[in-house]
């Protein structure tokens, strides 16, 4: 936990509160679990709840943010019990702020010595792009302002790239099918399990490591898989495509100025 505050109220909250005899949410105790979370990040809000009476106590905890409600948990705590209690919430950008109270309370509640939290807020900034998602933003819009030769030009590129990796990805997925196939083939019916451990369990040992599925088979289905992937998903195939020619252009680059540099 981050929040020593909330550490001490769940470490003393029930000794402070045993003589008063009472029950309910333990002082200052409501936080995140991020201080400062970015959109989209999967964040807790905890808090701590405590019963130093002679009764059990059951009911909900509702939850707010933004004084909406954001989830309730259910809860039930034995005499002189402490309990941690949270709830989800997914980051959006902006300032925000929680709180906790207690509903449906069933046992002494005319003992609640505090019902409700006081209010944590935290802001909520946007989450850096990625540098692909840049670099994709920065070739969109360089041809949409872009003369409509051009666009129709860089349409005709893409309809052609966008074939490839189509062509590609089900090239890949039917290397796998056959890998699969041939590798099933090549093991053959599974052997049967001896009725009584002894010699037979050497053979067995000596079956399973001739069975097919070596090193540079293994190797090449994962290799096989990553380029699927890399081809199913266009943000990936387009950033490598990108790579490959820029790798291809320098060089081209690096061998034209080598020959130039041999013919002075």
């Amino acid at each position: 936990m981050r929040n020593w505050a909330a550490v001490f109220a769940l470490l003393f909250a029930p000794t402070f509160a045993c003589a008063a005899s009472a029950a309910g949410f333990a002082p200052g105790s409501l936080w995140l679990s991020e201080q400062a979370p970015m959109a989209g990040d999967a964040v807790k809000v905890y808090t701590v709840l405590y019963d130093s009476g002679a009764s059990p106590l059951s009911g909900d905890v509702q939850f707010n943010v933004d004084s909406g409600p954001l989830q309730t948990v259910h809860f039930s705590l034995a005499p002189g019990e402490t309990q941690i209690v949270s709830a989800d919430w997914t980051a959006s950008i902006g300032e925000h702020s929680f709180s906790a109270a207690l509903e449906n309370v069933s046992g002494p509640s005319g003992a609640l010595a505090q019902a409700s939290t006081g209010t944590v807020s935290v802001t909520v900034k946007a989450a850096p792009p990625s540098p692909i998602a840049r670099y994709a933003a920065i070739v969109q819009n360089a041809v949409a302002s872009s003369s409509p030769v051009v666009q129709s030009i860089f349409q005709a590129i893409a309809s052609t790239t966008e074939n490839w990796r189509a062509a590609g990805s089900r090239h890949l997925s039917a290397a796998l099918v056959a890998d699969a196939k041939r590798t099933a083939a090549a093991a053959g019916p599974a052997p049967l399990m001896p009725e009584v451990l002894g010699a037979s369990t050497t053979n067995l040992a000596a079956a399973g490591s001739a069975s097919p599925g070596g090193t540079l088979e293994k190797v090449r289905t994962g290799v096989l898989r990553a380029l699927l992937y890399v081809f199913q998903m266009p943000i990936l195939f387009y950033a490598a495509l990108a790579i490959v020619l820029y790798t291809i252009y320098k060089l081209l680059r690096a061998l034209l100025s080598e020959r130039a540099h041999h013919a002075r």
